[in-house]
């Protein structure tokens, strides 16, 4: 036998080898393994509820940039509701960690401040975010929100004084006057808190005297009477009994000598 054909005679042999390796005549390949995830997916795996977009912030963790969201969801949502509106926000995107905090109505994010239903944070990339609940009961959000309408109400109704003097800005710096708290005409400054708040309360002038060394007025409004008295600010000499007038000043507290609220003169129309 030649070399030649010695060669051709090793080459079929192999060849039939190999095929008789396959059940379907081929070269047996192994397959090839699912591309593995480096992170786990934050898909929402159920329903979303609904909510409402308030706001994104941006910040940073071990210099990378990171996302917090701020969304309401209503009172009653549960850690589940907050969990799947989590995955709904934060699946997708590049930012490195995501915190989103959640509120009752969309209104709570800036007259209380605070998340009233929960917070989920993220604490590693592809982790699972930690739930945080509100610290307040319902009640306690509720009287809080009251509050913050009450305040809401009394700015909108606030009025400034026209070009304030040095020592009208040093009584008042941001020239805000309420409507006169009817609180501080039926108790102390100790009680109701009312103490150096600036208010403007609309009356007349029942009297003109000196008292304590400062020339003071005695306004009487619909709610009761106040005593105003120039301090830093002096009392124009225009203002006299009998006028009705409108005056703003800094309340001072419950005045024992007077029987009656007292404060210092800050402007009059």
């Amino acid at each position: 036998m030649t070399k030649k054909t010695l060669s051709l005679f090793l080459s079929l042999a192999l060849l039939a080898g190999l095929c008789a390796c396959s059940p379907g005549g081929g070269v047996d390949v192994p397959p090839t393994p699912p591309a593995s995830s480096s992170a786990p997916s934050t898909a929402p795996e159920g329903p979303v509820p609904e909510y409402s977009f308030i706001g994104r912030t941006k910040y940073y963790r071990n210099g990378k940039e990171c996302a917090g969201y701020r969304v309401a969801v209503g009172d009653e949502a549960t850690e589940e509701d907050m969990r799947a509106v989590f995955s709904d926000l934060c699946s997708g995107d590049s930012y490195y960690l995501h915190t989103v905090w959640f509120y009752g109505l969309p209104s709570d994010a800036d007259t209380i401040g605070f998340y009233t239903v929960g917070l989920l944070e993220e604490t590693a990339p592809g982790a699972a975010p930690e739930f945080t609940p509100c610290l307040f009961d319902i009640e306690e959000i509720e009287a809080l929100r009251e509050k913050a309408a009450e305040e809401a109400g009394r700015l909108d109704a606030a009025r400034s004084i026209p070009s304030p003097s040095i020592q009208q800005e040093a009584l008042v710096p941001d020239n805000l006057f309420s409507p006169v708290d009817g609180a501080i005409f039926t108790t102390t400054a100790a009680e109701n808190g009312l103490a150096d708040s600036a208010f403007f309360v609309e009356g007349v002038v029942s009297s003109r005297s000196e008292f304590g060394g400062y020339d003071t007025i005695q306004v009487t409004a619909e709610a009761g009477e106040v005593y105003i008295s120039g301090v830093s600010v002096p009392l124009p000499e225009e203002i006299a009994e009998g006028d009705s007038v409108t005056v703003f000043f800094v309340y001072q507290g419950f005045s024992e000598a007077l029987g009656a609220p007292a404060g210092v003169y800050v402007y009059h129309e």
